[in-house]
């Protein structure tokens, strides 16, 4: 029986740590693909964001106002991570998020104009990382799954190069990672069949003393 039991405390362990590192489902928190906003350089945004300065960030692309410097054509709007007045801008949301595991992606592309290559920073309270892209680098899709301590999104980018030339951001979604239903129904079983064992183990022990 002990060697069941220690079979089992085994695997409900493993269970424990599959839960989140490979059994995860999302729940979206926030979602913005900047689409119902007016084009607007040195973007002000009206709800979602904040760009907190000294530099700022534009819109453009195809918003609800028109169309202007749009260099990925079909994506509808998208923010330029420096915007025009000289300095690198940071997009930061209102919201504050809770400490816990989430999943963030976004679709990230050069700034499409022959300048140099620049850099992106993103975080969430102690979860931080980056990307470098070259002008010519396409939008495409990041992912990112981390533990944080909790805080506002940003992304910044950095000092280098044309100032009024940034990094292209879209479609943000952060969603907090969840352990899958079929995970907490194997890891209860898992609990259960200790706690049988347990019980047995005492119930044979008392037959054994009378």
């Amino acid at each position: 029986m002990r060697k069941n039991l220690k079979l089992a405390i085994a695997i409900v362990s493993l269970l424990s740590g599959a839960a989140w590192t490979q059994s995860v489902s999302a729940s979206s928190v926030f979602s913005d693909n900047f689409n119902s906003y007016s084009g607007q350089l040195n973007w002000a945004p009206p709800g979602n964001w904040t760009a907190p300065g000294p530099g700022t960030v534009d819109l453009i692309g195809e918003t609800t106002s028109g169309t202007s410097f749009d260099f990925y054509p079909g994506n509808g709007g998208y923010v330029d991570l420096d915007g025009s007045n000289g300095q690198p801008g940071t997009l930061r949301t209102i919201q504050t998020f809770a400490a816990g595991k989430y999943t963030l992606t976004f679709d990230l592309g050069g700034n499409a104009r022959g300048d140099t290559s620049k850099t992106t920073d993103f975080s969430l309270g102690s979860f931080s990382s980056s990307l470098v892209l070259a002008s010519g680098d396409a939008l495409g899709l990041h992912s990112y799954t981390f533990a944080t301590t909790g805080g506002q999104l940003a992304f910044s980018d950095l000092a280098g190069g044309n100032q009024n030339i940034g990094n292209i951001l879209d479609n943000v979604t952060l969603a907090s990672a969840v352990p899958e239903p079929s995970t907490w129904v194997m890891l209860l079983l898992g609990f259960g069949a200790i706690g049988w064992m347990l019980r047995d183990g005492r119930r044979r022990r008392s037959i054994q003393d009378c």
